[in-house]
């Protein structure tokens, strides 16, 4: 279990390095020094354990903060008329619409000019595009910075795997061919000769299944059963897994070590050796590389006459992989693997002998037995590997389905004969399609099988429901749950002593627990307790309006939101008091989809009270459906001159329009621009105001004077006028931008008129706090 601990502090260090400013250098002295602690510490057993996951603590901290976080072609995002040339590093991607691939770029050319260069590059080009692996070619076009959507980030997905560019629509050019590595050329083409035997064997969308789960190549299957296979709970069966990896080696020790329980040394390397093809056969991802290592483990175990111990095992595996790769850590695909296992490890044994128990208290002992055997893999494998892996999913996606554990009980019984025949019907296919074809028409019913129970749930309407729970919530259920499994598993005195305590003493264990629950509770309702500042938080949600103010008295008031539902639900529910559903005053600046698409969701959660806006009509859809979420809210149209006033001293002025706005005014001459003061301090907010709606504030005697500016329009070409900035005279600006946007905000000429003023921006900051006591005004966010 050292090794346990270990790993917890690895990653500890590592999460610790995300969220610091400490540099390298700061990593390096602390782990010079913990490892002085260790060697003076060396003696004493107690001491030593502790001195070692210090140590190792700040060598996580170190490991990360060498990950580098840009790349040199990088820097020539947003520019165009680039060429690079370099070699193509794995097999194209080829999509319905489109080929994409990685490219090594090694020289650029610009302007007639070439230079060295190096990064990793996400290429997209026609999908009538004849590239493969190993090509060196050129290719011409923009580079973008990858960008962040609504619940992923494709920046975070593309940074793991070292990308930080993206060039769209590219010219391509092969310059030669025969750059890659022999041995992973051999088995790039056997892969898609074996997709093209699966192809021409079975019909759609079998055939694109039996791809997806034995090769990994699930670009075959169409978007609609991707998404049936999510509603109902199924898409690890999609995915390559440990299950797949120990079939696979399960079968071939069996036929090397016919008879024993313990197999031999030729029959587990050989099974061995066969993961490792397999996985680098099917793209060698972070959740296939952990299957393939943890199966491995399993194998050498068996060897040894040993039982591998799971958690104990994962941990090992989780160092090696983020060793190698602190970023796996943070990859959605390897962190629901990883859980899974950790839940089958812990979990399966306990529920098998409670459902086993009950069984045999409902029938007899000959009936029991058999129900038992049938159901104990479908039904408790899911039941534990969902306790880990349900939470994680909630996380991400805000999905939970209620059919999943009726349909994983229907098709995982058939996935080992299905993953079984479907290899070995490929492998034959190489030497007698004759006979791979009987075999293929064997694993078509269990296909067929899979499919129409997916799809007959999926078709369901109460399938999956969307299910929100608080990030923090999540992790103290995380902190708990592993925090009991290590604590039964080593069972230290202390431990013992309690449960022996808690046995006895039943009743005032509860007290004693109902009281911690209740104390922790209570804090967390002071802790969210209004501190008698007022906050503002120009919100993370992309490259739209959405900030969020708290009074002094912890009244809230929310102008905008942008357009990503998950992002704004995750600010807001990150600063508003977890038993706060009451937002009230609402303002919208402007009928613009990217301003209010998420607003419908959050007024699905939250009551809106007043809803302060232009009046300008909009006839989009996107439109009528905030107007009829907003039936039960005191709607007002407001324009210059109309103030709102709390008990606890913030003033709301609204500064523009100067009338209501018809159905064809400009949006952005249109906007509401408020100011929000409080004591000497104020905070201009003019969302996505044009310059020329600018210029007539200013036209008509507007007085904007204000501490801290939004941005206008995030700072795109034209945006803002100069006399206007010199009106407001603020002493800091705020920017909400996201660092993928193709307008390349904010405009070179925006920042010179902006001069030296303080510029405080989302896409390096995250959300942006300010905080002021009506005389001072503090900040958390890097300038």
């Amino acid at each position: 279990m050292r090794l346990v601990y270990i790993t917890i502090a690895w990653v500890i260090g590592m999460m610790l390095a995300t969220n610091s400013a400490m540099t390298t250098s700061t990593w390096i002295v602390l782990s010079f020094i913990m490892a002085i602690g260790v060697g003076f510490g060396w003696s004493s057993i107690d001491y030593r354990i502790f001195n070692i996951v210090l140590l190792v603590l700040c060598l996580g901290g170190l490991r990360y903060s060498l990950v580098p976080t840009t790349s040199d072609v990088a820097q020539y995002n947003l520019t165009s008329g680039l060429t690079l040339e370099g070699n193509i590093i794995d097999p194209p991607d080829i999509r319905d619409d489109r080929i994409q691939f990685r490219i090594n770029a090694e020289m650029m050319t610009r302007g007639g000019r070439t230079i060295s260069t190096q990064g990793l590059v996400l290429v997209r080009a026609p999908r009538t595009a004849n590239v493969n692996y190993g090509d060196r070619i050129t290719v011409s076009g923009l580079l973008i910075t990858p960008g962040e959507f609504d619940t992923f980030s494709y920046a975070d997905f593309l940074a793991r795997q070292g990308v930080y560019s993206i060039m769209t629509n590219a010219a391509i050019e092969v310059i030669s061919t025969g750059h890659g590595s022999p041995f992973y050329s051999t088995l790039y083409d056997l892969r898609e000769r074996a997709n093209s035997y699966i192809s021409n064997a079975l019909p759609e969308p079998q055939a694109g299944l039996l791809s997806g789960i034995l090769l990994g190549a699930d670009r075959g299957i169409s978007p609609n059963l991707e998404d049936d296979f999510s509603r109902v709970g199924a898409s690890h069966v999609i995915a390559i897994s440990g299950f797949n990896m120990v079939i696979i080696a399960g079968v071939i020790m069996s036929i090397l070590s016919p008879g024993t329980e313990k197999p031999r040394p030729i029959a587990a390397i050989t099974g061995l050796v066969v993961i490792g093809v397999y996985t680098i056969l099917v793209g060698a991802n972070a959740a296939v590389i952990r299957a393939a290592l943890m199966s491995g483990l399993l194998i050498i175990g068996q060897v040894l006459n040993r039982r591998t111990y799971v958690p104990t095992s994962l941990a090992f595996v989780a160092v090696l992989l983020s060793f190698f790769n602190p970023n796996v850590l943070w990859d959605i695909s390897f962190q629901l693997s990883f859980f899974a296992t950790l839940g089958l490890a812990l979990f399966v044994e306990p529920l098998t002998k409670r459902f086993n128990a009950l069984l045999f208290y409902l029938f007899p002992a000959p009936y029991a037995r058999p129900i038992g055997n049938f159901l104990s893999e479908p039904l408790i494998v899911s039941i534990a590997a969902q306790i880990f892996a349900l939470p994680i999913i909630i996380a991400y996606f805000s999905q939970v389905s209620l059919v999943a554990l009726l349909v994983n009980l229907l098709i995982i019984p058939v996935q080992a004969p299905l993953l079984l025949f479907g290899g070995l019907a490929t492998i034959v296919a190489f030497f007698l399609p004759v006979l791979a074809q009987i075999l293929f028409w064997i694993d078509l019913v269990l296909l067929s099988w899979t499919i129409g129970v997916v799809r007959a749930f999926a078709d369901l309407p109460f399938a999956d429901t969307e299910f929100r729970v608080d990030s923090r919530l999540i992790s103290l259920y995380f902190l708990i749950i592993l925090g009991w499994s290590l604590m039964h598993a080593t069972q230290p005195n202390w431990w013992q002593r309690l449960g022996i305590q808690v046995r006895r003493q039943t009743v005032l264990a509860t007290i004693l627990i109902s009281g911690v629950a209740l104390a922790i509770l209570m804090g967390a309702v002071a802790f969210s307790r209004p501190d008698g500042k007022l906050d503002v938080w120009f919100l993370d949600v992309g490259h739209s309006n959405g900030v969020l103010i708290e009074t002094p008295g912890g009244a809230q008031i929310l102008v905008d939101g942008g357009r990503f539902p998950s992002r704004l639900l995750t600010e807001i529910g990150d600063r508003l008091p977890f038993t706060d559903r009451d937002i009230e005053v609402l303002v919208i600046t402007q009928p613009d989809e990217f301003d209010y698409g998420a607003l419908p969701a959050l007024l699905g959660r939250y009551d809106a009270e007043t809803v302060l806006m232009n009046g300008q009509p909009n006839l989009s859809t996107a439109y009528n459906i905030l107007q009829e979420s907003l039936v039960d809210s005191r709607m007002i149209n407001v324009t210059e001159g109309y103030t709102v006033e709390t008990d606890d001293g913030v003033l709301i002025e609204i500064l523009h329009p100067r009338t209501q706005p018809d159905i064809r005014d400009s949006l952005d001459d249109s906007a509401v621009v408020l100011r929000i003061s409080y004591g000497e301090v104020s905070f201009l907010l003019t969302g996505d105001i044009s310059r020329e709606a600018q210029d007539e504030m200013l036209s008509a005697g507007a007085f904007p004077l204000a501490t801290v500016m939004q941005l206008p329009q995030h700072g795109t070409a034209r945006s803002l006028s100069p006399e206007f900035v010199a009106a407001v005279q603020p002493q800091a600006i705020a920017i909400q931008i996201d660092p993928a946007n193709r307008r390349g905000d904010p405009a070179e000429a925006i920042l010179n008129i902006l001069g030296d003023m303080p510029i405080f921006r989302t896409d390096t900051s995250g959300t942006l706090h300010f905080w002021t006591d009506g005389i001072e005004l503090w900040t958390d966010a890097e300038n």
